[in-house]
């Protein structure tokens, strides 16, 4: 009897030490698979967000606010984000993914999933799991889970409350399912390139954002170069456009300055323009069309024009050279040309070349000693001799009246006469006499 409850007490005991072993082998094995899938969940996060700031780019021209793009195991692994072997399911059967958002232009949301599989019904264990991926880390909810009423499967949660996503724009996988959200990436500090291909509704990757330092380098094969100022130490081209859409285009060169007015081009430049030869060493010639003078033209030179030199004022020089050969009886036009047969002067008169000289005869005209008023003086102290209207002055002098205290100031052609002033010692009037040599041709 005494070994029969012994028996019984022993099995009683062994009874008790089998069922406190079952609950810590469970117990372990919840531990180690808690472990195992958050180690798997962190190792996905870190390929995904490594492929997510690789690929900005790409994603940032398909993703939008409410269509996601989506990143499988599949395609982590292929790209070499994902070491081989990396198994794309976790020990509840479900499948890492990762979906990224674009919630404005050039900003990314990422976030990774585990879909389908089995759901992790102890909510302790999901929870745990969370956590030990880090701050990343966390889960789909059931409703009202732990007793909290904010807690609901259209959000996914992070461990301890650390963030809360809406899970209407993504795929969302259900409660009892692990959800990581990445950090927001922004497109252009992925990386520190500028990127050389246009991205759709992204021109903020195609601009500089800071001063670009060529380093002596060049810029080769450019089309349009679009600037507000160009500092440059030489320009080489094969030509100039200045265009100014909302004005004048003006080139500055040093105080002086060329405009496009219309259809004119405007030099402006205060102490004058001069056309020399590459070297500096030597005027250049200028070849133009028409040239309009507002004020006297200057030669040092010669003048020569192949067509008519036309003055509505005197045409004053020291001789007058014809270089047209006429014969003499033969007809003329307009009357008043000159033209020499060879030998002498001809003259067209009454539309017939004649040497007219022969039968001119000349006069001389004198008036009397202060016959107008002197424009210096205002005193009636000049004199001015004229002649007829069918004469020409063709020369002319002055005298004063007292020779010994006055001399002769003035003696010059005016007008179809002669004009003469004196003045003298005396501070007085000194009256002058003119007089015209008057040629008349017959």
């Amino acid at each position: 009897m005494d070994a029969i409850l012994g028996y019984m007490v022993a099995l009683t005991l062994s009874m008790i030490g089998v069922a406190g072993f079952t609950t810590w082998a469970r117990l372990g094995v919840t531990n180690v698979q808690t472990a195992a899938t958050a180690s798997q969940m962190l190792t996905f996060d870190k390929a995904a967000q490594q492929y997510v700031q690789d690929n900005g780019t790409a994603i940032a021209g398909a993703a939008t606010s409410n269509a996601p793009v989506t990143v499988t195991t599949a395609m982590l692994a292929a790209a070499g984000y994902l070491p081989n072997g990396f198994a794309p399911t976790n020990a509840f059967g479900q499948t890492w993914e990762l979906q990224v958002l674009q919630p404005a232009p050039g900003q990314l949301q990422s976030l990774v999933t585990s879909q389908g599989g089995t759901p992790i019904s102890n909510t302790r264990q999901l929870a745990q799991i969370a956590a030990q991926a880090g701050a990343q880390g966390g889960f789909v909810p059931y409703a009202n889970q732990a007793g909290d009423g904010s807690m609901t499967p259209v959000n996914a949660n992070g461990a301890y409350g650390g963030w809360k996503l809406p899970l209407a724009n993504y795929t969302n996988p259900g409660s009892g399912h692990l959800a990581s959200l990445l950090t927001f990436t922004n497109v252009q500090s992925n990386n520190g390139y500028l990127y050389r291909v246009a991205i759709a509704g992204h021109p903020e990757l195609n601009t500089m954002q800071t001063a670009l330092n060529m380093g002596a380098q060049d810029i080769n094969s450019a089309n349009n170069v679009n600037a507000t100022t160009v500092n440059a130490t030489n320009v080489n081209a094969h030509g100039v456009d200045v265009q100014n859409p909302g004005g004048t285009p003006v080139v500055t060169v040093g105080n002086n300055k060329l405009i496009g007015l219309g259809s004119q081009a405007v030099l402006q430049a205060d102490g004058g323009t001069v056309l020399t030869n590459s070297t500096g060493s030597a005027y250049a010639p200028l070849t133009a069309g028409s040239i309009g003078a507002n004020g006297d033209i200057t030669s040092s030179g010669n003048i020569t024009a192949s067509g008519n030199v036309t003055a509505s004022g005197n045409v004053n020089a020291n001789y007058v050279q014809p270089n047209g050969v006429a014969t003499v009886g033969q007809p003329c036009a307009p009357n008043g040309l000159i033209a020499t047969s060879g030998s002498g002067p001809l003259f067209c008169q009454s539309n017939v070349w004649g040497t007219s000289m022969a039968s001119a005869s000349t006069r001389v005209v004198y008036s009397t000693f202060g016959n107008i008023i002197n424009p210096d003086g205002n005193y009636p102290d000049a004199g001015y001799a004229s002649c007829n209207a069918n004469e020409i002055v063709i020369s002319g002098g002055g005298n004063c009246q007292d020779g010994t205290i006055a001399w002769l100031h003035s003696s010059m052609p005016s007008g179809n006469g002669w004009y003469a002033n004196c003045f003298g010692s005396n501070h007085v009037d000194n009256p002058a006499q003119a007089y015209a040599v008057c040629l008349q041709v017959h």
